[in-house]
């Protein structure tokens, strides 16, 4: 669909049009972790597990090894845990926030006359759409 889209579009160049693409690869290591531990609770997933998350990711830092001496303490303020089982759980629960503002802006899109969607081989597209790929 995003190959006739572009292609459409390219040959009707006084249609508007917008399309969005989000690069999520680097939320592993940029997630908020205030943010990211507000979802558990918000999606009700139990005090125990969202106070295992806050526990997780409260004050947290590193040393570094630079020729045989390690550095001060770093502090660290963002990024879910290398090889962590949970970080891909908490990068969707984070990025479902985002899916679910796509949704509701969707239903207004929908709901708007102004808005006339898109046609592509007879078929009006009138939405907006978020697939993810981790």
């Amino acid at each position: 669909i995003i190959l006739d889209t572009l292609e459409y579009y390219e040959a009707h160049p006084e249609k508007q049009m917008a399309l969005i693409f989000l690069d999520t690869q680097k939320a592993f290591d940029n997630v908020n972790w205030r943010f990211m531990s507000l979802q558990p609770a918000q999606m009700d997933f139990g005090k125990k597990f969202t106070q295992a998350i806050e526990t997780i990711y409260h004050k947290q830092s590193a040393k570094v090894m630079i020729n045989g001496e390690l550095t001060e303490s770093i502090d660290i303020n963002k990024g879910t845990r290398q090889g962590c089982p949970l970080s891909p759980l908490l990068i969707v629960l984070t990025l479902e926030v985002l899916n679910l503002f796509i949704y509701l802006l969707n239903r207004i899109v929908r709901q708007d006359e102004e808005i006339k969607g898109i046609k592509i081989r007879s078929i009006n597209y009138k939405r907006l759409q978020m697939t993810w790929f981790l």
